[in-house]
C-alpha cells in the first residue's frame, strides 16, 4: 500500500528530487564567470543582433566608426579655418570656399546619417526589439512547466523581457561607439597637441577621475533594476487581476479589492524605498561628477589664453579650433569611457539575462530520435511512480495503475489527492522522481511529447479561453473544416454562440480586443473547451471536472455526450460530483496520492467505505428540500 503524506514529506526531505539525466540537455547553469571571462556575457547580448539584423549591424558600425569622427574632425577644425581665412585677409571667394568645403562634410555626414536615422534605423530597431521579445517568450513556452513553481523563475523571466531587448541594442552599439571614440580622440590629440600638450594631460587627467566616479555606479545599476522589476511583478499582478472581469465582481463584493490596493501601495512603497536608497548610496559620486564639468572648462579656457595665445591675436583662431577640440575631446573620452563602463554593465545585465536562457529543460526541448505519437486508443501504465513537489508535504509514493485502451476510468477524491497530479504527469508536464509511465507499453519519455500532447485530449475544470476567434478556440489540437465546427457546437449545445455571432467562426471571443466580441457564461466556456475534444482525433481523453460550471440536468445530457466520443479513446475523468461516473468501469478513490479503494459503483457502494461516504453525503444534499 502507498505511504501517507507525513512519510512522504520526510523521505523527500531527505532526498530531494534531481532533473533526470537527459543527455545534452540536462547540463546546468555553467558556474558564473569571473573577470575577463565575463565578456562573453557581451557575446550572448550581441548573438540576436546579428541574427535578426545583419544589415542593421553593419550600417551601426559605418555610421559610428567611419562618419562620426569625420563629422567631429570637420566640426573642430572649421573655426580656425574660418578665422584664419579672415584674419590673413584672403578675399571672400576664398572665404566662401574654404569654408564651404568643412561645411560641406559637415552637411553630407549629417545627411547621411539622417538618411540612415529615419529610412531604416528606427524600422530596424522595432523589428529587432520584437524579434528577442520573441525569442524570450519562446524560451518560456519551451522552458518545463517544474520552473513556474518557482518565484525566481519568474523575477528572470520578467527581467529577460523587460531588459534583453534594450541591453542588446546597447550592446550592438559599444562596440562601434568604442571604435568612433577611439578615432576621434586621437584625431582631436593630434590637434591639441601642435599647439597645446599640456592640454591633453589636463583633459585626461579630468576624464580618469571622471570615470573612477562612475565605476561604482555600474552595479548599483543593475542592482536597482532587478529589485524594481520584482516590485513591477507584482504590481502588474494587481493590473492583471482588476483587468479580469471574473475577478472584478469578486473585489467589489469582498475586501479582495482593498487587499489588491494595499498590496499596489505597498509595491509602490517598496519602488520608491529601493529609489531611496539608491540616491543616497549614489549621492557621494554625483556631486563630484556635477563639479568636474564647469571646472574642466575653466581650466582649459584659462590655459589657451595665458599660454596659448599669450596676447598674440593671430592666434584667434587656433583659440577656436582648440577651444572645439579640447570639448570634443573631452566629450569624446567621457563617451569612451563611460562606454568601458557600459561594458561592465552590460555584463552584469548579460549575465543576470543569461540566468534566465541557461534554465535547463528536460521535457520541453525537441529530441532527436524522439518516438512519433502512437495513433489508434492507448493503453495506460504508472508503474511504481512516485513525484512530490518543491516546498510542499504532498507526494505519490509506489503508485500503480493500469488502464487498457478504450476503458472509462474515474478517479475521485478530495481536494489535494493527488488527482489532477496524474494528469499532469499523464501529460508529461512534470516527470516523476521515480517508475514509469507507459503509454501503449512504451515510456512516455520515449515519445516526441508535443506530437503526443496533440492525441491527449484534455478539459480543465479552470477553463482558460483565449481572446481571439471562435474558430481558432476550436482548432487548438487540429484545424477542422466550417461543417465539423460547426457540428461540434451543435453537439455540445453551443448553437446560442453561433447565433449570437451570425454564424461566423471568426468573431472574437471576449471584448478584449474587440468591441464585437462574445462574452460567455463559465457553462459557454467549458463547453467550448469540451467542444474541442470532438474536433481533434485522441488516443487518450483527459477530463478534470470539466463540467463543474453546469447544472446537474445540463451535466448529465454533456457526460452522454463525452461517454460516446470515449467509446473511440481511453478517458480518464477526475471528478468531484461522483453522480457523473456511476457509469464507467472502473472507479479508483485516492487519498493523499494514493489509491484507498477502487471498483465500479455498484461495488464501491456495497462496500460501504469512503466512497459510500461520500455519495451518499452528496445524494442527501441533492435530495434536501
Amino acid at each position: 500500500m502507498n505511504k501517507g503524506k507525513s512519510e512522504c514529506a520526510n523521505e523527500k526531505k531527505a532526498a530531494p528530487r534531481e532533473e533526470p539525466d537527459n543527455g545534452e540537455n540536462s547540463r546546468g547553469p555553467q558556474a558564473r564567470a569571473k573577470g575577463l571571462a565575463r565578456l562573453k556575457y557581451i557575446l550572448f547580448l550581441l548573438k540576436p543582433c546579428w541574427k535578426y539584423g545583419k544589415m542593421f549591424t553593419l550600417l551601426t558600425l559605418v555610421n559610428s566608426a567611419v562618419l562620426g569622427p569625420l563629422g567631429s574632425v570637420a566640426g573642430a577644425l572649421l573655426p580656425k579655418a574660418a578665422i584664419d581665412s579672415v584674419t590673413q585677409q584672403k578675399n571672400a571667394q576664398q572665404i566662401l570656399a574654404t569654408v564651404g568645403l568643412y561645411a560641406f562634410v559637415l552637411l553630407a555626414v549629417n545627411v547621411v546619417q539622417l538618411i540612415i536615422s529615419q529610412s531604416y534605423t528606427s524600422i530596424a530597431q522595432n523589428r529587432l526589439y520584437y524579434s528577442i521579445l520573441f525569442e524570450v517568450n519562446e524560451k518560456a513556452l519551451n522552458t518545463d512547466f517544474v520552473y513556474y513553481d518557482n518565484p525566481e523563475f519568474f523575477t528572470q523571466f520578467s527581467y529577460a523581457q523587460q531588459y534583453y531587448p534594450s541591453q542588446s541594442y546597447t550592446a550592438i552599439s559599444l562596440i562601434p561607439f568604442m571604435i568612433s571614440s577611439l578615432v576621434t580622440s586621437l584625431a582631436m590629440g593630434a590637434i591639441i597637441a601642435t599647439a597645446g600638450p599640456v592640454l591633453l594631460l589636463v583633459t585626461l587627467s579630468f576624464i580618469i577621475i571622471q570615470t573612477l566616479l562612475q565605476l561604482p555606479l555600474v552595479k548599483k545599476n543593475a542592482d536597482l533594476s532587478l529589485q524594481l522589476t520584482e516590485w513591477s511583478r507584482k504590481i502588474n499582478y494587481v493590473f492583471r487581476n482588476l483587468q479580469t472581469k471574473e475577478n472584478t465582481a469578486d473585489m467589489r463584493t469582498s475586501k479582495a479589492g482593498e487587499k489588491l490596493l494595499k498590496s499596489f501601495r505597498s509595491a509602490i512603497k517598496g519602488m520608491n524605498d529601493a529609489n531611496v536608497k539608491y540616491m543616497r548610496s549614489t549621492l557621494k559620486y554625483v556631486i563630484p561628477q556635477s563639479a568636474i564639468g564647469p571646472l574642466q572648462t575653466s581650466l582649459i579656457l584659462l590655459y589657451i589664453v595665458l599660454f596659448v595665445i599669450d596676447g598674440d591675436m593671430s592666434k584667434i583662431g587656433l583659440y577656436a579650433s582648440l577651444t572645439a577640440a579640447t570639448s570634443t575631446l573631452s566629450s569624446t573620452l567621457s563617451n569612451l569611457f563611460g562606454n568601458v563602463s557600459s561594458v561592465f554593465r552590460s555584463m552584469v545585465y548579460g549575465e543576470r539575462i543569461a540566468k534566465f536562457f541557461e534554465t535547463v529543460s528536460v521535457i520541453e526541448p525537441p529530441r532527436i530520435g524522439a518516438l512519433p505519437a502512437p495513433g489508434g486508443v492507448y493503453s495506460v501504465e504508472l508503474l511504481n511512480v512516485s513525484f512530490s513537489y518543491a516546498n510542499s508535504d504532498f507526494c505519490i509514493k509506489n503508485f500503480n495503475l493500469s488502464i487498457a485502451p478504450g476503458s472509462r476510468v474515474a478517479i475521485v477524491g478530495e481536494n489535494g489527492a493527488g488527482k489532477s497530479t496524474l494528469t499532469k504527469l499523464l501529460l508529461r508536464l512534470y516527470d516523476p522522481d521515480e517508475g514509469k509511465i507507459l503509454i501503449n507499453g512504451r515510456d512516455i519519455r520515449e515519445y516526441d511529447i508535443h506530437a503526443l500532447r496533440l492525441h491527449i485530449g484534455i478539459a480543465y475544470q479552470d477553463v482558460r479561453i483565449l481572446a481571439m476567434s471562435l474558430r481558432d478556440n476550436l482548432t487548438v489540437y487540429r484545424d477542422a473544416s466550417d461543417e465539423e465546427l460547426h457540428a461540434a457546437m451543435d453537439r455540445l449545445g453551443l448553437s446560442p454562440v453561433l447565433e449570437r455571432s451570425g454564424g461566423s467562426l471568426d468573431v472574437q471571443i471576449s471584448r478584449e480586443f474587440s468591441e464585437d466580441g462574445i462574452v460567455l457564461s463559465g457553462g459557454e466556456a467549458q463547453r467550448l473547451a469540451l467542444a474541442r475534444l470532438f474536433v481533434g482525433s485522441f488516443g487518450l481523453l483527459l477530463l478534470d471536472e470539466p463540467s463543474s460550471a453546469l447544472d446537474p440536468l445540463a451535466e448529465y445530457r454533456l457526460m452522454q455526450e463525452i461517454l460516446d466520443k470515449s467509446n473511440t479513446a481511453t478517458t480518464i475523468m477526475i471528478a468531484h460530483r461522483l453522480s457523473t461516473v456511476r457509469s464507467f468501469d472502473i472507479i479508483y478513490h485516492i487519498e493523499n496520492g494514493a489509491i484507498i479503494e477502487s471498483g465500479t459503483h455498484d461495488e464501491l457502494m456495497a462496500a460501504r467505505g469512503k466512497y459510500f461516504e461520500m455519495f451518499t453525503k452528496q445524494a442527501e444534499n441533492y435530495s434536501k428540500p
